[in-house]
């Protein structure tokens, strides 16, 4: 990715959050700006957006996905919570208040055998990306409704054991993220296979 496109996909980013009218956000996406902008989505190059800008560019692509299903389905659902959790559910990607979450692979050997651009930063106590994700959220007073919380929370699946109490009693909301997400995975990897 360029930086033209790193800047025109950051670019969308803020506008789409300033749509959301909420100064809390607006005053997380300012404080994180420039890390959040040019993170990595993944740490490797046969995993989706491993590369700056990554998280960003999965954020949108998410969002658009969860807006069409929203439409083609007539899931009803607020496009306030379509836009916040489609571009927010990962934001823990970007790491805590001060340190990164994935940082350059300084050894060669990985970058050149395993396609591993990043590591995680060891640094950074151990939270999963949806935990990361609400704690920013909730550093920043970023008001959730159940629903976006739930979404936001189960983002990932629920594979992880931490979502397993919720299967088969998850938001709409939620559902759609979760099919959002895994659907723009999965265009990701055909468009470039």
């Amino acid at each position: 990715m360029n930086i033209e496109d790193i800047e025109s996909n950051w670019a969308m980013f803020e506008k789409l959050c300033k749509r959301i009218s909420d100064q809390n956000i607006n005053l997380m996406i300012d404080a994180l700006g420039e890390r959040l902008s040019v993170s990595p989505a993944s740490t490797r190059t046969d995993q989706y957006n491993a590369h700056p800008g990554g998280l960003v560019k999965h954020s949108l692509d998410v969002t658009s996905n969860l807006r069409s299903m929203n439409d083609a389905h007539n899931l009803n659902l607020p496009i306030r919570s379509i836009i916040l959790v489609g571009l927010l559910h990962d934001i823990g990607k970007v790491g805590d208040l001060n340190s990164d979450h994935f940082i350059p692979q300084d050894s060669d050997w990985h970058r050149e055998k395993l396609g591993q651009m990043f590591k995680y930063n060891e640094n950074l106590n151990k939270m999963s990306v949806s935990h990361r994700s609400l704690f920013l959220l909730q550093s920043f007073h970023v008001k959730l409704t159940q629903d976006e919380w739930i979404a936001i929370q189960l983002a990932s699946g629920p594979h992880f054991e931490e979502n397993r109490f919720y299967v088969g009693h998850e938001p709409t909301l939620a559902l759609a993220l979760q099919q959002a997400k895994s659907l723009t995975v999965h265009q990701f990897k055909n468009s470039n296979s």
